[in-house]
């Protein structure tokens, strides 16, 4: 029979969402220190790390009297303000509305702010009042803005001016900041003011001092499973929280975790993260990334240590092998794809897409850059050759897709033509970007 005081217990395993309570914060003191002495110095960081590594959370850490105190930040001296892209922030008015309004909650002086008339001048102006105090925007998703086409140049080049009148940042992106620009955005100087801060997964002792502390809050053995939940998860925080939360409801429920309970948990795991290891194989990995995983997935050896090193930074490979069995069974699947995509690259393609420079050839020709939303297209189509995209495809790929329920058939349609223009001989009799009716767009690239 199981005591009343384990089937009582409560799960403390947050599986979903940042982390916002700072007793349920772990690790990342490193990167923490490193963000705070940059702002002491007046310097900005980009925080670069892939989906679900815990970039939120970070942010949301910086704002908290616990994490202030621990690593000896003058907050007196500052002023932290969180900005998320994602709530409805679509043009330059909108970002200084909010920043305007939020400023004006925080500081009593500033209450009179709130209202009136946005423009860049006015959230300028507001700034300024906030000297000697340095303003610290902490701005999640960052390449939202940078994505959106209602963001102009004009709008960056004010951000990095704001360098000069005692503000600074820290950004989350999953790509570095220079890589985030494409088209004529690239080289934007904003990105000078910035120091990058990579954000992988938990390092050994952070991993093993959350199952410790954890551990000792829930009375679940969660220690015993160390070695499983490793396999299982690997260091990214999300994944361990999920792991250790289905371990946890398992030896409550039980007692113990079997075999056939490990088996099961490890089942719900994959079909729980699948989505968003899909998403990681088509959207946030290079094919030698992909080819790579592979090769590792199936036992073999890297030789290429610069791929194993990016791979590594990236929180998808651990000890040299890849962060979880879950993903491994995934990258297994896909076998049959990262071959197709090995043996397509000697072909001769019309449309050819150097991502590293971010330009296109068509007939052996470079075109003018693009857009970064017509890029973001063609990069879509790009990587499906052949292939039917369909429109939830294209909006995760261009808008992502918490946008899927904004963007219409005639916006992504518009997209298309403007993209046709660039690429097709004759645009209005196109080749190579194909309409598919009732089901999407795809591009043909061999002659």
């Amino acid at each position: 029979m199981i005591p009343d005081s384990q089937s009582s217990a409560t799960n403390p395993y947050i599986a979903g969402g940042p982390i916002r309570d700072p007793h349920n914060f772990f690790g990342r003191a490193d990167a923490l220190r490193t963000i705070f002495g940059r702002l002491s110095q007046g310097g900005s960081t980009s925080l670069v790390g892939q989906r679900r590594s815990g970039k939120t959370s970070i942010l949301y850490h910086l704002l908290t009297d616990t994490a202030q105190a621990a690593f000896s930040f003058n907050a007196e001296d500052f002023l932290l303000v969180y900005l998320d892209p994602q709530l409805g922030i679509q043009d330059p008015l909108e970002f200084y509305r909010e920043l305007i309004e939020t400023l004006a909650r925080q500081v009593p002086s500033l209450a009179h702010e709130s209202g009136g008339e946005v423009s860049q001048r006015r959230a300028l102006t507001v700034i300024r009042q906030l000297q000697p105090r340095c303003l610290v925007l902490l701005v999640d998703e960052f390449e939202r803005l940078i994505s959106n086409d209602n963001f102009p140049m004009d709008f960056f080049s004010f951000l990095r001016g704001l360098s000069q009148v005692n503000v600074c940042f820290v950004t989350t992106t999953a790509q570095r900041l220079c890589d985030c620009f494409w088209g004529e955005f690239k080289g934007s100087p904003l990105d000078n003011v910035f120091s990058t801060e990579y954000l992988s997964s938990w390092t050994e002792p952070e991993f093993d001092h959350f199952l410790a502390e954890t551990a000792k809050r829930s009375g679940a053995p969660m220690l015993t499973y160390t070695n499983e939940i490793s396999k299982l998860a690997g260091r990214f925080p999300v994944y361990v929280q999920m792991a250790c939360s289905l371990y946890f409801e398992a030896w409550r429920q039980r007692g113990e975790v079997s075999p056939q309970d490990q088996v099961a948990i490890k089942r719900e795991f994959a079909e729980a993260n699948w989505p968003y290891f899909e998403r990681i194989w088509s959207k946030y990995l290079e094919p030698e990334e992909r080819a790579t995983l592979s090769t590792l997935s199936r036992g073999g050896a890297i030789a290429d240590e610069s791929r194993l090193g990016s791979l590594t930074q990236k929180g998808y490979v651990v000890d040299g092998r890849v962060f979880s069995s879950a993903f491994m069974d995934f990258v297994t699947r896909q076998e049959s794809e990262v071959v197709v995509v090995a043996r397509k690259e000697p072909r001769t393609e019309i449309i050819r897409v150097d991502e590293k420079a971010g330009d296109v050839w068509v007939s052996g020709k470079r075109i003018p850059l693009l857009t970064n939303l017509e890029y973001k297209l063609l990069l879509c189509l790009y990587h499906n050759a052949n292939c039917i995209c369909d429109k939830y495809d294209i909006v995760e790929a261009v808008w992502t897709g918490d946008y899927i329920e904004k963007v219409d058939d005639s916006r992504i349609a518009k997209l298309v033509s403007r993209l046709r223009e660039h690429v097709e001989p004759d645009p209005e009799n196109p080749c190579y970007v194909i309409t598919v009716h009732g089901r999407g767009y795809k591009l043909t690239l061999e002659e």
